[in-house]
């Protein structure tokens, strides 16, 4: 009975044994891998990170994250500036324009204060957070000044995904000069999960294993399919949203013509951007010049 117990206890050793030394090995793989797309910005190893890899690369992210991905990696070229931070919109708001959460709203989740001292428009009818491209700006202007501020893009990324006053509080708890990690260990700060999730998506996307969730009505606005849009929406998406318009008496139709972007159509029939998003089933602020949208009254 005793050498049948020692066997069972021996193999249940063996077997932990084993998985130990595999867990060990895709650990250490990791952190290699991490070491060889780190750039500008560090990517420490965390043992966290596996996890979040493995949920990340099987995600599908909306499609405006590779949509907007040439306009910001260009404003970051411009500046200077580390092009990874094009992937941390993921981090802070999961890569939607749309994003609100408490007073942070739009691509870059930006504070409703911050934006404004930045130079964007908040008002009833109009949050110019929600343009992928203003936010764009005012969320690198941000960026570059934290940096220039703490003197290091850690420390900048977290003070703009928190607010600088929590990373003095921080600074305070801490018993020692924390490094990064020590943040997510120790709760430091209100959001630490900005930190596996943006080293988890400059790995990824890095490596090309970023899925995309490519939808009909939200393809990107490429120059290859761009006439056919074109073309369809002036055969159909005219006739089609003229119809539902009269159909409803309460509604009106606004045909787009180039140069219109959601925040001039909002101010031109005083509705909000919200509005024009839900009223025409729009993921993102995207729109295309010859569809039409539905204003309701």
């Amino acid at each position: 009975m005793k050498i049948k117990v020692l066997f069972i206890v021996w193999i249940s050793f063996s077997c932990l044994m084993m998985h130990s030394g595999c867990v060990s090995s895709v650990n250490d793989s990791l952190n290699r891998k991490l070491k060889g797309v780190e750039k500008t910005i560090p990517l420490p190893y965390h043992d966290t990170l596996a996890a979040k890899v493995r949920t990340l690369e099987q995600k599908r992210l909306p499609i405006s994250a590779g949509t907007y991905d040439d306009l910001i990696e260009s404003e970051l070229l411009q500046r200077g500036m580390p092009i990874e931070l094009k992937y941390l919109p993921y981090a802070l708001s999961g890569f939607r324009p749309t994003y609100r959460k408490g007073d942070r709203c739009g691509y870059w989740a930006l504070p409703s204060l911050v934006a404004m001292h930045y130079g964007l428009n908040i008002e009833p009818h109009r949050d110019e957070r929600l343009s992928v491209e203003a936010s764009t700006r005012a969320a690198l202007d941000y960026l570059q000044d934290l940096h220039q501020q703490y003197g290091d893009w850690w420390m900048g990324i977290l003070a703009f995904a928190n607010s600088p006053n929590s990373m003095s509080q921080a600074m305070v708890r801490a018993k020692n000069t924390p490094q990064l990690w020590d943040y997510y260990e120790q709760h430091l700060l209100p959001d630490t999960e900005v930190i596996p999730d943006f080293i988890s998506c400059v790995y990824l996307g890095n490596r090309n294993k970023l899925n995309f969730n490519l939808k009909d009505n939200e393809l990107p606005d490429t120059d290859e399919h761009k006439e056919e849009t074109v073309a369809q929406a002036s055969a159909t998406s005219n006739r089609d949203g003229e119809a539902s318009a009269s159909a409803n008496p309460d509604s009106n139709t606004h045909l787009i013509k180039k140069g219109d972007n959601l925040t001039k159509i909002a101010a031109k029939y005083h509705v909000s951007i919200n509005e024009l998003m839900e009223w025409n089933h729009l993921e993102n602020d995207k729109i295309i010049e010859g569809r039409t949208l539905i204003i309701k009254k």
